[in-house]
């Protein structure tokens, strides 16, 4: 009777470990999309516009503090070009880090813009986190058309842009887009 009471014992405890394995791997499938180390480290290069892309020029853009905003972003220094998206819990989980890179990159705030696709007042989020960092852009109705023609497929994109307004930098994480620039020279992107 102990030897079939501790094969019983054996087999429910078998059960049991082959079901934590299972939620285990079913919880790790729904958070990897949260997480850089998920979704947005898998990113195929072909789902980010690609290196040497010319920003088009989009006139009349206004962003969410009612300021005048030209694409491309006129001078001789490069700037940054970010889409998130509202709702989008990746580009939320990633905002501090991105607020971080800019600050800690002495970037200034007219070399950077960020549009933000989605309900205008779910924006603010952005504008809260970005306001003294960057232009913070509803993007969906004022600039339809520059999301198709740059290929911006996934959000965030994070894009670093030339003088001349060519993308040299495409990225969909925030860690990724500070290790590339740093590997360029923040230094070009610094205040001067």
């Amino acid at each position: 009777m102990s030897i079939a009471l501790a094969v019983l014992a054996l087999l429910v405890a078998s059960a049991a470990c082959g079901l934590s394995v299972a939620v285990a791997l079913r919880v790790k499938k729904l958070l990897d999309p949260l997480t850089q180390e998920g979704a947005l480290s898998r990113r195929r290069p072909d789902e980010l516009p690609a290196v040497g892309t010319v920003v088009p020029p989009v006139p009349g853009l206004l962003d969410l503090d009612g300021n005048e905003v030209r694409l491309p972003l006129p001078g001789s220094q490069p700037w940054i070009l970010s889409f998130q998206s509202v709702g989008c819990s990746g580009c939320e989980q990633q905002l501090p880090g991105y607020a971080k890179f800019l600050r800690d990159a002495g970037v200034d705030r007219d070399r950077v813009v960020s549009f933000v696709v989605g309900d205008p007042d779910g924006a603010a989020l952005y504008r809260d986190q970005l306001g003294d960092l960057a232009h913070v852009v509803a993007g969906e109705k004022q600039a339809p058309t520059l999301i198709g023609e740059l290929g911006v497929s996934m959000f965030p994109t994070y894009l670093v842009v030339d003088a001349e307004g060519r993308v040299t930098v495409a990225s969909g994480s925030s860690a990724r887009l500070a290790g590339s620039v740093s590997e360029l020279s923040a230094s070009a992107l610094a205040r001067s």
